[in-house]
């Protein structure tokens, strides 16, 4: 299957933060291609072994999340319509929106309504949640013998391809870094690594990173990579320095530690791999914040995949830079020997 390709198949399904068991089952089909051992485990995140076959090797683990941004049903009014909160939304990207409604009976579409534009004192105004309710085009009577109070909703835009190497998607956070992920196990296929890879398609980022922490207190590796995205510049967004096309980004900051910083780099320079720096000072908002925590402690390092329109249903990524972020993990992964005095 191609790089696009996979992507689009896991963006295709709904997995929205707490309910990520749909794509949890992609997602260890996708990796039993590449390690071994793979699993779900209890908490629901997806997890392979691949073993360098040296006694004693240290283990690096490699993690992207594989939950989505999404919304979960809080009340059914007389209309039918259904109230809603939502998890990690732009708010501004809800009015006219459609949506997927995750029922037991299946998936149901559903519209973000709102009052019009022309009936406010302010059209200019943003819509508080509160305000916004879905039309699933049900009577009150009909909705409630369908749909229950806690059932998930996610946005139901399907993946396309843009001029440009680009493509467009809801849940390209994080699954195209899973891919990513992927691409590097494609490319050390059949070569001697000096360490063992734990591969993580983790869940419950988007909550708080507690699947990665799972793994990684359950697991104890001794080094992560967390692999997330990052903003990249748009036309409202001149502060934003990173672009689409430039390849992956590394970061030195709290969650980055230098010592890794400095082989990432030095394996990008290595291999002629593009890619951009930024500072990250404080917390990252990745999984590597948690891994970090785990058990003794893990060194950790981020890196990231340019992304535009973060948390929206029309995230767009390019995707020359998937393929060189996962030349990059894979080639510090070969590198690599966990001989790093943290």
């Amino acid at each position: 299957m191609e790089l696009v390709d996979k992507i689009k198949r896991l963006t295709s399904e709904f997995g929205v933060s707490g309910d990520e068991k749909r794509v949890s089952a992609i997602a260890a089909e996708l990796l039993r291609e590449y390690t071994d051992e793979v699993q779900i485990d209890e908490f629901g995140n997806v997890t392979g072994f691949l073993s360098c076959g040296v006694e004693g090797a240290p283990t690096l683990m490699l993690d992207a999340h594989i939950d989505q941004i999404g919304f979960i049903v809080t009340g059914i009014t007389d209309g039918g319509f259904l109230r809603f909160m939502a998890i990690g939304v732009d708010q501004r990207m809800l009015p006219g929106s459609e949506l997927a409604v995750l029922t037991r009976e299946g998936v149901i579409r559903g519209v973000v309504g709102t009052i019009p534009a022309i009936m406010q004192d302010d059209p200019t105004a943003s819509i508080p949640i509160g305000d916004m309710t879905v039309d699933i085009g049900m009577t009150a009577e009909e909705a409630r013998r369908v749909v229950r109070v806690g059932d998930y909703m996610a946005f139901y835009n399907p993946p396309f391809e843009l001029l440009g190497n680009k493509l467009c998607s809801k849940a390209l956070d994080d699954r195209a870094c899973f891919v990513c992920i992927l691409h590097a196990l494609e490319l050390l296929r059949n070569k001697q690594l000096k360490v063992n890879l734990l591969v993580c398609a983790s869940i419950k980022e988007e909550l708080g990173g507690h699947g990665s922490l799972y793994v990684a207190y359950r697991h104890k590796p001794e080094f992560a990579i967390a692999i997330d995205v990052s903003h990249a510049k748009t036309q409202d967004a001149p502060e934003v320095v990173c672009e689409l096309g430039k390849g992956p980004i590394i970061d030195i900051g709290y969650n980055s530690r230098p010592e890794l910083f400095a082989l990432v780099k030095k394996a990008a320079d290595d291999n002629n791999i593009p890619y951009q720096v930024t500072p990250c000072p404080a917390g990252s908002g990745t999984n590597a914040w948690s891994i970090q925590l785990a058990g003794k402690g893990v060194g950790t390092f981020v890196m990231s995949l340019p992304l535009k329109y973060m948390h929206s249903p029309v995230e767009v990524l390019h995707t020359e830079d998937v393929r060189n972020t996962g030349a990059l993990i894979a080639a510090f992964a070969q590198a690599f020997d966990g001989r790093v005095q943290l």
